[in-house]
């Protein structure tokens, strides 16, 4: 048994070492055996027991291929992941428990079979205290791990970026997923805000509409300030001039967006001159979108005869509302923060920081038609 777990070893060390990357195709039986100087009956049930645990796919007629970056033995195959997984209960704050767990859940499902053990810990019961974030990085780096994930955690920016280099010093690679950028302080996984707003601007372009607004809500998110970068951009690359009047925000603060933003910024829109006012509106979330929807129907608008509209986020509401949006690659965001926890945590103490951002996806729904002028009653 032992002699088997050294081959283990040697297997998994070798496989880090090489520098393979996920889906990277690694070498024949026989030269695998050659470099690990070890016989191929001995490789044998080795590479069996990784495929097993699903750090190896073999495919027939093409080879053998890495499935996951196989982890080292010890307290380096520790994880621990930080979320509030029950929200704050403080209106404003409020989390999304379901989007949350399906993150964790399709990280589990590509980190555990790759030797990956996690360790969760819940921040709401401690979301009230503004240190609670850097008492639990305190806390898990006493705890013996590699890296520790923190999940659209709850503090300030000074906080969180306190715990981020508490965890760097103590030896722990640091890895958000959040909005908010911290250059030079841990690894990022997150989707990529500009580009999915560059779609949805270029999808109403296609659709015919030349004055394109967009309805911010708070403006004091980093993905807010992402979206409307890349709103501009992509009117700016259409050669349409972005007037100051089609940009609408309701505050500069960081709080949650809410339905009210959405009705505030249909009364907005519906205060423009008629011959500037937008045909087309992209929302800073699917929150702002429904209000919006919502406000607009009571006022006897039809959309889209009257208005195209599309969202973000593609939250319940909107497939229930048959809200085009763009939709946050939820599954895949937790598996590419397996994947780059993997990678991080096999290239040991000196390991880079990595930002990974991952490409949205338009869906089409039912709100966005070419435009029409619009008479209001």
């Amino acid at each position: 048994m032992r002699k088997a777990d050294d081959s283990n070893a040697r297997l998994r060390q070798y496989l880090r070492q090489q520098g393979f990357k996920v889906g990277d195709q690694i070498p024949g039986e026989r030269d695998l055996a050659a470099s690990l100087s070890m016989g191929r009956a001995a490789l044998r049930p080795v590479m069996e027991a990784l495929e097993r645990e699903g750090i190896l796919q073999r495919r027939p007629q093409a080879g053998t291929f890495l499935a996951a970056i196989p982890t080292p033995h010890g307290h380096q195959a520790r994880v621990a992941l930080i979320a509030p997984f029950g929200g704050t209960g403080e209106p404003g704050r409020e989390t999304d428990p379901i989007w949350l767990y399906r993150v964790v859940s399709a990280f589990e499902r590509t980190a555990v079979p790759a030797g990956l053990q996690i360790i969760l810990k819940d921040q709401s019961p401690h979301g009230a205290d503004p240190c609670s974030i850097k008492q639990l990085a305190a806390a898990i780096a006493q705890e013996g791990v590699g890296a520790a994930i923190l999940l659209h955690p709850l503090g300030t920016r000074e906080k969180i970026s306190c715990a981020l280099a508490l965890l760097h010093d103590q030896g722990v690679h640091p890895l958000v997923v959040s909005s908010r950028t911290y250059p030079g302080l841990a690894s990022q996984v997150y989707f990529d805000s500009c580009r999915g707003a560059y779609m949805a601007i270029r999808y109403l372009l296609k659709a015919g509409h030349q004055r394109i607004g967009f309805a911010g809500g708070p403006g004091g998110h980093e993905w807010v300030k992402e979206r409307i970068y890349a709103y501009r951009s992509a009117l700016e690359a259409a050669d349409i001039e972005c007037l100051p009047e089609w940009v609408w925000q309701s505050d500069t603060t960081e709080r949650l967006a809410l339905p009210q933003d959405g009705a505030g910024a249909l009364e907005y829109w519906l205060s423009l001159p008629e011959h500037i006012r937008p045909t087309g509106i992209l929302a800073a979330n699917d929150v702002v979108a429904l209000g919006f929807l919502t406000a607009a129907q009571e006022r006897g608008l039809q959309i889209p005869d009257d208005l195209s509209l599309i969202g973000f986020d593609n939250d319940p509401g909107a497939l229930l509302a048959g809200l085009t949006t763009i939709e946050r690659p939820t599954e895949a965001l937790g598996e590419a923060v397996a994947r780059v926890t993997l990678e991080r945590l096999a290239a040991g103490a000196e390991a880079d920081l990595v930002t990974t951002r991952l490409r949205p996806v338009l869906i089409e729904r039912s709100t966005v038609a070419p435009p029409r002028v619009v008479k209001i009653k």
